[in-house]
């Protein structure tokens, strides 16, 4: 049964179109392009200052003054948190940055940001740990936020740079080398070609553990959905 769900979603994927598209929108520097097809999300409890900017820089952007729990974020992209008064139940001194680090790890190939009124030391420890992507002042120029944003988005698009994500979280999951290379394989000609269904036969073939076969079909379909046009 679960399977065959995974093969049903990818088979539906049989004939967009993506890769071509989403590399000339790089190449043209198209960015309002690729803020309307990344879904970015900004939880703060105290204002929606941010969220109300972007939204006028036509980003695709929703809005929450909380989130209890890291499976919230499935229908996002990018992430924007504030460190202070949001993700209590976790009972961390530094709630939001906590929520931020759960939601990495359950999404890796999903991009997430903290932002707060003051500086943290702990931040640049965990940015080099990679647990978080990025981090901001809330006074920080607003040009600069967007810039920041903008190369969140473009690192969300870039198809070898998730590929690592992805096979680094292979490894974790102890898939052998060969197996890894065959994925690799199979996932670049599937978004050179728009067509997945040989990634599907091979991820299928070769991911025998459910959980890690869950996490990496999940991963790539979110990347499909955001690249195909």
């Amino acid at each position: 049964m679960f399977y065959s769900r995974i093969d049903k979603i990818f088979k539906k994927q049989k004939t967009i179109q993506t890769y071509d598209s989403v590399i000339v929108l790089l190449e043209n520097n198209n960015i309002v392009s690729l803020r309307k097809k990344t879904k970015l999300l900004v939880v703060d409890d105290t204002d929606d200052d941010i969220y109300q900017v972007l939204k006028e820089r036509q980003y695709d952007v929703f809005y929450k003054n909380d989130m209890t729990y890291s499976i919230e974020a499935e229908p996002f992209d990018i992430f924007l948190i504030d460190i202070r008064g949001v993700a209590r139940r976790l009972r961390s001194s530094m709630e939001g940055f906590a929520l931020a680090c759960e939601i990495k790890g359950k999404y890796p190939l999903k991009r997430v940001c903290c932002y707060s009124g003051s500086v943290y030391e702990e931040i640049s420890e965990h940015l080099a740990d990679k647990k978080i992507d990025a981090f901001f002042v809330k006074d920080m120029d607003i040009d600069k936020i967007c810039s920041k944003i903008d190369n969140l988005i473009l690192d969300y698009v870039n198809i070898e740079k998730q590929w690592e994500i992805l096979r680094n979280e292979m490894i974790k999951s102890h898939v052998t080398e060969t197996d890894i290379q065959k994925i690799k394989e199979s996932f670049f000609e599937s978004f050179s070609t728009g067509n997945f269904i040989k990634l599907n036969d091979v991820i299928m073939s070769t991911l025998k553990n459910s959980t890690t076969l869950l996490n990496i079909t999940s991963s790539i379909l979110t990347l499909i959905k955001v690249l195909a046009v």
